[in-house]
């Protein structure tokens, strides 16, 4: 199948937007990852089936997600039927998606991502239990960023020792890249005072020798970068009873935003930290905040307090 993916991926390029079809390939491969690899024509729906369920029960992921990698799978066996390839005459992947009364359930409990409360902060950091699963660093620094920071999981797992730098010399700040339609977008975040006590400057200065951040994490070359961390987060969550009302992963992205809000830091600023891009009355993009206002911006985080308690990682600093 392997050998099939790539033909097929390679006849789709220019007639679909380059990000799909990097999510296609990642839904393809995982297939071939979990089901095994073998020609085309010797898989059956039961395959298929048993995917979905390994996808949904023991990786945990939303019932449009597994839906999502179930589409790219019948891409790929419609455009073999319709190109007379691989012996093959119907389609095995044919209602093998999940129901959809599953997804509609899904949309209702999620209309966003509702931020964690103190208690539930404190469940996830603070627990005697909780402290010992975070057994490297990536498990124990991601998490911490994303409540300080606001940034997307996949932006942080790409994270090298040199995407911590400096804002003007001398505010210690994050170099976050997002994929957007236009392309990547990059921003700067000044480093919380607490990530800073927490040792996160001195682990980073630690690792300079290495091309991540993250030694150990596995960050996909295509699709989703924070698949990964994200699917360890979902049932470290799951296993802390706080994966309720369908509450995804970027979770604590929602929480940092409400914390600020409630903290009364003006929208500009929380927009300017997270990466929403303003724009002045013309329709055109305003010069962002950390290059015009880094102090100001680092104020206004430095408000952020949770009351939380965060323990130490051995590794960490």
């Amino acid at each position: 199948m392997a050998l099939a993916i790539r033909e097929y991926i390679t006849a789709q390029h220019g007639k679909v937007r380059f990000e799909r079809l990097r999510q296609s390939e990642n839904h393809l491969l995982r297939f071939v990852d979990i089901a095994g690899d073998r020609p085309l024509s010797e898989y059956t729906s039961s395959d298929f089936t048993a995917f979905s369920k390994e996808l949904s029960g023991t990786r945990q992921l939303s019932a449009s997600t597994v839906n999502g990698h179930v589409s790219s799978l019948i891409a790929l066996f419609n455009w073999a039927i319709a190109h007379k390839l691989y012996s093959l005459t119907e389609n095995p992947c044919s209602g093998c998606k999940l129901p959809s009364n599953a997804v509609y359930a899904e949309q209702r409990q999620q209309p966003e991502d509702k931020p964690f409360t103190e208690e539930q902060l404190r469940a996830f950091f603070e627990h005697d239990d909780a402290i010992a699963e975070f057994d490297t660093p990536y498990k124990y620094w991601i998490p911490l960023i994303q409540l300080h920071t606001g940034a997307r999981i996949g932006e942080i797992c790409q994270l090298k020792p040199e995407d911590i730098d400096t804002l003007e010399g001398r505010i210690p700040a994050f170099r976050f890249v997002a994929s957007t339609s236009r392309g990547q977008a990059l921003r700067m975040v000044p480093v919380h005072p607490k990530l800073v006590e927490l040792g996160l400057l001195h682990y980073a200065r630690s690792n300079t020798d290495r091309d991540t951040l993250w030694p150990g994490l596995i960050v996909p070359r295509l699709g989703s970068k924070g698949q990964n961390l994200g699917m360890w987060l979902s049932r470290r969550l799951a296993k802390r009873g706080l994966k309720q009302n369908g509450r995804r992963t970027e979770a604590f992205r929602s929480t940092f935003q409400h914390y600020l809000k409630l903290g009364g830091v003006a929208d500009q600023h929380i927009d300017a930290l997270v990466g929403h891009a303003g724009k002045n009355g013309t329709g055109a993009a305003l010069k962002p905040l950390w290059m015009t206002e880094p102090d100001a911006l680092l104020g206004s985080l430095a408000t952020l307090d949770y009351g939380i308690k965060f323990g130490t990682y051995a590794g960490a600093s």
